[in-house]
């Protein structure tokens, strides 16, 4: 019986031993992240991690008929209420109906917070302008294989046109094709997912959107990675204590 519980003890020991170097790991992983958005000179401790999947019915009138000549250049403003208008830093030329995905870097939405997508269509794309925005980019590896993008502030002109701040270039009159809207719904952990459609100016379904909180405050995430580590590394320690007093008094009876 001693010897089959020296085993299982052993093996106890060793399973901690792993936990401990995953928790480790991803501890590691998620403080080189704010390490990263520190040095661009965001505050992790007030901003979150998104995502945004959409795609649209490439049929739908409102999309094939909004240029009689080729494909709308799409091009993506958000609006979250309290914080103002933002532009995913991407345009895709000659649109036709394939799915769109950005991971974004923004700042944290309570839940309850409104949050509009609105699909728009650069009729007047100019290459200097979009030059100019996609430069500003600032992509972050989140995770491995994961890119997150930060977003950019925008003001609306009376005309209908797009300035991007800190930017001395406009998006002329961008023509809005379809819009989707949500609220930002409650989550223990921080994170959620909301899916809405998208309408047109007529009111019809056009496509389909979600749109999803990875992280809530990385600072957070760190100290709870960090506190799930030291954990693995106390019961690590404990349970191989226990395993070595076992298995010397085990040598000391044979």
């Amino acid at each position: 019986m001693s010897l089959i519980v020296t085993l299982l003890t052993g093996a106890a020991a060793a399973g901690a031993a792993k936990n401990a170097d995953t928790a480790n790991a991803l501890y590691q992983e998620k403080e080189t992240l704010v390490d990263k958005l520190r040095a661009q000179g965001i505050d992790p401790a007030t901003h979150a991690i998104y995502s945004a999947y959409l795609q649209l019915d490439k049929n739908a009138s409102a999309i094939y008929w909004e240029r009689w000549i080729g494909w709308p250049n799409v091009a993506l403003e958000v609006e979250i209420a309290g914080q103002g208008s933002f532009l995913i830093p991407r345009i895709d030329m000659e649109y036709q109906g394939q799915p769109i995905l950005e991971n974004l870097i923004g700042e944290y939405a309570p839940p309850g917070t409104r949050i509009i997508v609105h699909v728009l269509d650069d009729k007047q794309f100019q290459n200097a302008v979009w030059n100019s925005i996609l430069q500003t980019k600032i992509n972050f590896d989140v995770s491995s294989g994961v890119i997150a993008n930060n977003l950019l502030k925008l003001d609306a002109e009376a005309n209908g046109s797009l300035q991007i701040l800190d930017k001395n270039v406009e998006i002329i009159s961008p023509v809005c094709m379809a819009t989707a809207d949500f609220t930002v719904p409650e989550s223990q952990d921080g994170r959620w997912l909301a899916e809405a459609n998208f309408f047109d100016n007529n009111n019809n379904v056009v496509g389909q959107l979600q749109f999803s909180q990875m992280w809530k405050n990385p600072v957070i995430e760190v100290q709870k990675a960090e506190s799930n580590y030291v954990f693995w590394i106390v019961i690590t320690g404990v349970v191989g204590l226990v395993f070595a007093k076992l298995l010397f008094s085990k040598q000391a009876k044979s």
